[in-house]
This record gives C-alpha cells, structure tokens and sequence, in this order.
C-alpha cells in the first residue's frame, strides 16, 4: 500500500450521531457516490450484518467500461460515533472520521490504494472531484434529516 492518502472534511449541520448512523448504512455510502458512476448508479448487493445489527461485509456493484463488477467490501473498523475503517477487493481502503465540532460535525473521508488503482483513478474515477460531490450530498441528506 502506497503512503500517501487522499483526505476531504466537511461540515454538517448535525449531531455527530445522526451523521454516523447515516453514514453507517452502506446504501446511504454508496448512493452518495452516483457522481462517480459515469452514467449508472452503483447498488448495494447482499449486506451481512452482526447480531447486533453492525454491518460486517457488504457488495458494490457498479458498472465500468461497459462490464457489470462487484467490488467486496469489508468493515475493518468500527468505533460507534467515531469511526469506520473499509476495505474493498478493488484494492482501496476508507475512512470515514466524525468529530464533534461547535455546530454540529466535521465528516472528514480518507482512502488510500495501490499504485495500481490510482492510476485507475487517475484515468477513470476522480476520486478527489467525486468525493466533494458525494459530502455535499450527504450533507444534505443529513441535514434534511436533522
């Protein structure tokens, strides 16, 4: 894994544990992330979730350069209210931070990946264009809620 990693924040006018049990739900992740699907819309496959409910394992399927994938997501981490650690089959891994801040939460999104996929990203993806797109949507999202 390469060192150096992609970071984005953004603040949302709501209590951190409204933005995290948001966040939590893959769909909401994943639907947050259209703008990066060049034309169709990732879904959300089979999610596997603890007893209590924690989701442990989740599919993305997208569609790239005309082929229908499925990307393996794993939660590495997950610290309620704090933190969640991903990591996908695609070589990419995630983290999604919150911490309270005077009005509300910061949402700060970082990921890293091989070489290899970010060249990928570089050609094909955008990741630091798309992500600013998907915090807009969801802090809208959130804050609708609020």
């Amino acid at each position: 894994m390469a060192s150096a990693k992609h970071m984005h924040s953004i603040h949302i006018d709501a209590p951190v544990e409204k933005v995290f049990h948001y966040l939590e739900d893959p769909g909401h992740l994943i639907a947050g992330m259209e703008e990066a699907s060049h034309g169709t819309p990732p879904t959300v496959g089979a999610v596997h979730r603890t007893p209590e409910g924690v989701v442990t394992t989740y599919e993305c399927k997208y569609r790239e350069l005309g082929m229908h994938l499925t990307a393996a997501i794993t939660r590495a981490e997950y610290v309620d209210n704090e933190r969640i650690v991903e990591r996908s089959s695609m070589g990419v891994v995630w983290t999604c931070s919150f911490e309270p801040d005077d009005t509300g939460t910061t949402l700060t999104y970082a990921w890293d990946s091989s070489t290899l996929m970010k060249m990928l990203d570089a050609v094909f993806y955008h990741s630091d264009k798309h992500i600013e797109e998907a915090h807009a949507t969801f802090k809208r999202e959130v804050e609708a809620l609020a």
